[in-house]
């Protein structure tokens, strides 16, 4: 059978905890194999000075926390950093007691090196902000799947089904208070002979100009959108007739007034509008509104296009 000291010492050997001993002056009576390979590169080490084996940033916290100690505290924890045969900083976690043997006063420190742990909080860190950037990917791909959704490719405003849903409320808060709303139909006027002529490349920056022409004359609560091939719809709340008139003029002109140029090739487009709005359709859905609108468009056309038109219910036609 082993002798209890033989024992101990083995047990105490085979510790992965850092066990060292320290005399009243820092010197190092004992230090278990785990410790002496780390740290002291398996040299002798009794009489080392236990403080020359740690960083300077860290000596104070130790001596302050050895002092305690000495000066009767019964433990103190401090976290002290070495450096390792390779270099490597590690930060070991101590728990400091005192102890007596033999009429002598020393403190047995037992260390746990936290470089594992903080291995291991680096890999968690570094999961963490790869799932946050994962996730942000995935916000940033159902945004623009959103997006794609409610808009028009060519021109960036809302597509027809995103504007009904949108018009629905505002119609139906217009109706319940009151409120004027107006309605504008856009038509590109001779689309037809722009594609024809210079190509639907170039027919799509027109459309992408007139869109971008309408969206710097309206504002923000204004619903604008492509209501399909050269036509575009504009939906005014709390804006009278007369007023969405000399809304329709300033859009009107503002197309007219500057030409698209894409490559070597240019055009002066211009475009019809025709107007309708919650005055002249006393009653109804909201789809009586956008008939009558598209009336005014179809007289605006008839009457020599590049104007605006506001419907007129006593002489309505049927395009």
């Amino acid at each position: 059978m082993l002798a209890p000291e033989a024992l101990s010492m083995a047990f105490v050997n085979a510790a992965p905890e850092y066990l060292v001993v320290l005399d009243e002056q820092s010197r190092i009576v004992f230090a278990n194999n785990a410790f002496r390979t780390s740290f002291l590169f398996d040299a002798e080490p009794a009489g080392v000075d236990f403080f020359s084996l740690v960083d300077a940033v860290s000596i104070p916290r130790g001596t302050d926390a050895l002092v305690r100690v000495r000066s009767g505290a019964p433990s103190r924890q401090v976290e002290l950093f070495h450096h390792s045969a390779e270099g490597v900083i590690h930060p070991v976690h101590y728990l400091l007691c005192p102890m007596e043997l033999d009429g002598h006063r020393l403190v047995a420190a037992v260390g746990r090196d936290k470089t594992p742990d903080l291995e291991l909080l680096g890999e968690i860190t570094k999961l963490n902000i790869e799932l946050e950037k994962k996730r942000r990917e995935l916000e940033d791909a159902y945004a623009r799947m959103e997006q794609l959704a409610v808009t028009d490719q060519v021109t960036g405003l809302y597509n027809r089904h995103y504007f009904f849903t949108v018009v629905a409320h505002f119609y139906e808060e217009a109706r319940r208070y009151g409120l004027p709303l107006s309605c504008l139909m856009v038509d590109v006027d001779y689309f037809k002979s722009i594609n024809d002529h210079h190509g639907h490349m170039f027919g799509d920056q027109v459309l992408k100009a007139v869109a971008d022409r309408l969206k710097a004359n309206t504002r923000r609560s204004d619903v604008v959108a492509r209501y399909g091939g050269e036509e575009f719809i504009l939906v005014t709340p709390n804006t009278d007739i007369r007023t969405a008139h000399v809304l329709g003029e300033r859009i009107r002109l503002s197309i007219e007034r500057e030409p698209v140029i894409f490559g070597r090739a240019i055009a002066n487009p211009t475009v019809s509008i025709g107007l309708s709005g919650t005055e002249l359709i006393e009653k109804g859905p909201f789809e009586h509104v956008l008939d009558s609108a598209d009336q005014a468009l179809y007289n605006a056309k008839r009457g020599g296009r590049n104007r605006c038109e506001i419907f007129r219910p006593e002489a309505s036609v049927t395009a």
